[in-house]
């Protein structure tokens, strides 16, 4: 398989390095929010760019949406970045080269699981909130799953490099999936969806 046409793995090293490092602060919208995720830490920093227009409109569902553009923006380039190192990475042998190449079609269905959830959220009707909502709960469940059963291939792959490389890929998007989740669980409970409207 050719796969000159991807980015340089330093390059997507780049784009890839996590992002959601900065301390949380204050006690406003965003914080209180991100108490209910798994990872609210990590859920209040990769918020951090959208704090000021979300403490402002204390919007729930623009607070959600928000999320699952973090989380696609940060598991869109993982496809290209895994098959980088599966091409870029001397040594390999049979079992990681098996689960690099598992982990590519798992990161391109996350990405697409994820496109769905934030194209499900941009049309929200009354009428069908709830339908919509486990159309959404679904495809995020079904992300996360996706990032596991990656990491799954790896666990009888020998310790090293690579292996922790995707790993900690893996467990930084994960988080952020869990959280996107989380909050549109929430949302998804609101007795007053109505007025998102």
């Amino acid at each position: 398989m050719d796969y000159s046409h991807f980015f340089p793995l330093f390059f997507l090293a780049a784009i890839l390095t996590p992002t959601v490092t900065a301390k949380p602060q204050g006690d406003g919208f965003v914080k209180s929010s991100c108490k209910i995720t798994p990872f609210p830490d990590v859920c209040v920093a990769s918020l951090s760019s959208y704090a000021a227009r979300l403490e402002a409109d204390k919007s729930q569902s623009e607070l959600v949406m928000d999320a699952f553009k973090v989380s696609l923006s940060n598991a869109q380039p993982m496809t290209a970045w895994a098959v980088t190192l599966y091409r870029r990475t001397p040594g390999l042998n049979k079992r990681e080269r098996a689960a690099l190449n598992d982990c590519v079609k798992d990161f391109g269905d996350t990405s697409d699981q994820i496109s769905q959830s934030v194209a499900e959220l941009k049309h929200l009707k009354p009428s069908t909130f709830k339908f919509q909502m486990s159309n959404v709960q679904t495809w995020m469940s079904a992300a996360l799953r996706d990032e596991d059963r990656c990491l799954e291939g790896f666990q009888v792959a020998r310790d090293g490099r690579v292996k922790k490389l995707v790993q900690g890929r893996v467990q930084g998007v994960s988080k952020l999936i869990s959280n996107a989740l989380a909050l549109v669980n929430a949302l998804a409970s609101t007795q007053e969806h109505s007025k998102l409207f």
